[in-house]
C-alpha cells in the first residue's frame, strides 16, 4: 500500500456515502461485434484475479453511491455486480454509451433508485477563447492520448467540439424525497496539448450545473469522477471560480493542520500528499465537486482517497503488466453526507488551498 488510507473510516450515524472509481478498462468476456480491429475488446477482458482485487477494494469502500469511469457498458457492469459484489445492495444501475470510439463509459452503482439517467452525445462544445483546441488551434490525433489507447492503436481523429466521453447525469432518489444530482464525468486525458479539450468538456459541465442551480440554488448537485486534471491546473481553476465546492476541503482535521505547517519535515509532507494522491503516476486527478447546497451536509472530516496494491515506483502504469493482486491504476475516493437539506447545516470547515 502506498497511496491513501489502508482501511475507509466508519460512516457517521445517518451518513450515505458518495464515491468515485476508475476501474481502468472494465471488459467483460462477452464480444462486441462493433469493436475490432485495433479495438478489439476481448484483448481487454478483465481477468478473474483483477476482477476480484477491484471488489476487495470497493467492499472496502462501502459505499451506498458509487460513481464508476471506464466500464465497457451496462451488460459489463451488471456482470461484474452479480459475479463480485453479491450482498452489497448495489440494487440500481445504470451505465449509458458516452459515445467514446474505445467503447468505454461511465456508470453508477447505487443502493437507492436512481431516476432521468442521460448522456449528452453530440452535444456541441463552446469552442471560444481557445478552449476546445489543441495546441496550434489544430485538432488532434488519439495516440497521443497515452493515458487512454491501448499501445500501437491506430490514430483516431479527436474533436475537441465534443466531449469525447460524454458525462452521466442522474438523480439519486434518497428517503424523505432528498434528492442528489450527479454529473460523473471523465474528462478528455493527455498531455498540455489537450488542456483546451478539457476546458471545454468542463465549461459545458458548469454550464449544465448552472442551469439547474438557476432553477433551484440550495440544489444538491455533485460533479465527480476522472478530471485528468492536477491541482493546479486550469480546469480545476474553471469548477472553483464557477462556485463548485472541492471535497478535498473535508479532509480529516489533522491532515488540514498538517498541510498548513510549513516546518514539516519532507517526508511527513511526502507522507500526507501520499495520502490524497488518486492516481499510478503520483498526481492527485479525481475530484468530487460539489454545489453549496449539497456542501453543507457533508460530514466534515470524511473525504478520503482509499488504496489498493502499489506495485512499486518502477511500474510503468502505461505499458507493464499488472503483478496479481492489483485493481486499478486509480485510487477510489470518497466522502459521506447526512442528506438532511436544511435541517441543521454548518458551514464547511476552512482549509488551505485544497488540491
Amino acid at each position: 500500500m502506498h497511496y491513501g488510507l489502508q482501511q475507509a473510516p466508519p460512516k457517521a450515524k445517518g451518513a450515505v456515502r458518495l464515491a468515485a472509481y476508475n476501474l481502468q478498462n472494465l471488459f467483460d468476456h462477452v464480444d462486441d461485434p462493433s469493436l475490432s480491429g485495433e479495438w478489439e475488446d476481448l484483448k481487454l477482458s478483465v481477468s478473474d484475479d483483477r476482477a476480484k482485487a477491484l471488489a476487495e477494494v470497493i467492499r472496502r469502500l462501502d459505499a451506498d453511491i458509487l460513481c464508476l469511469e471506464e466500464i465497457e457498458s451496462r451488460e459489463a457492469l451488471t456482470w461484474f455486480r452479480d459475479t463480485y459484489l453479491k450482498g452489497m445492495g448495489y440494487n440500481h444501475i445504470e451505465s449509458i454509451d458516452a459515445g467514446y470510439y474505445r467503447g468505454v463509459e461511465q456508470s453508477v452503482l447505487s443502493r437507492f433508485p436512481i431516476a432521468s439517467p442521460r448522456v449528452f452525445v453530440g452535444t456541441v462544445l463552446d469552442s471560444s477563447d481557445g478552449a476546445g483546441k489543441a495546441a496550434g488551434g489544430e485538432s488532434s490525433t488519439a495516440k497521443d492520448d497515452a493515458t487512454d489507447d491501448a499501445k500501437g492503436a491506430t490514430p483516431v481523429i479527436d474533436d475537441p467540439t465534443k466531449f469525447q466521453r460524454s458525462p452521466l447525469a442522474f438523480d439519486v432518489q434518497l428517503p424523505g424525497g432528498y434528492v442528489l444530482s450527479a454529473f460523473v464525468i471523465h474528462h478528455k486525458a493527455g498531455g498540455e496539448k489537450f488542456n483546451g479539450h478539457r476546458m471545454a468538456e468542463a465549461k459545458k459541465i458548469i454550464e449544465f450545473v448552472q442551469q439547474r442551480l438557476a432553477k433551484d440554488p440550495s440544489a444538491n448537485i455533485v460533479v465527480v469522477g476522472d478530471f485528468n486534471a492536477t491541482p493546479m491546473s486550469d480546469v480545476r481553476r474553471m469548477y472553483k471560480d464557477a462556485g463548485l465546492q472541492n471535497a478535498y476541503d473535508f479532509r480529516s482535521a489533522d491532515d488540514q493542520a498538517a498541510g498548513r505547517d510549513r516546518s514539516a519535515p519532507e517526508a511527513q509532507k511526502q507522507q500526507l500528499y501520499d495520502r490524497y494522491t488518486t492516481h499510478e503516476s503520483g498526481r492527485a486527478i479525481d475530484y468530487i465537486m460539489l454545489s453549496d447546497g449539497f456542501a453543507s451536509e457533508i460530514v466534515p472530516g470524511s473525504f478520503f482517497v482509499l488504496s489498493s496494491l502499489h506495485p512499486g515506483d518502477s511500474y510503468d502504469w502505461r505499458k507493464d503488466t499488472p503483478p496479481s493482486g492489483y485493481a486499478s491504476d486509480h485510487y477510489p475516493i470518497a466522502l459521506d453526507f447526512i442528506p438532511r437539506d436544511g435541517a441543521g447545516r454548518s458551514d464547511p470547515p476552512k482549509a488551505r488551498r485544497s488540491p
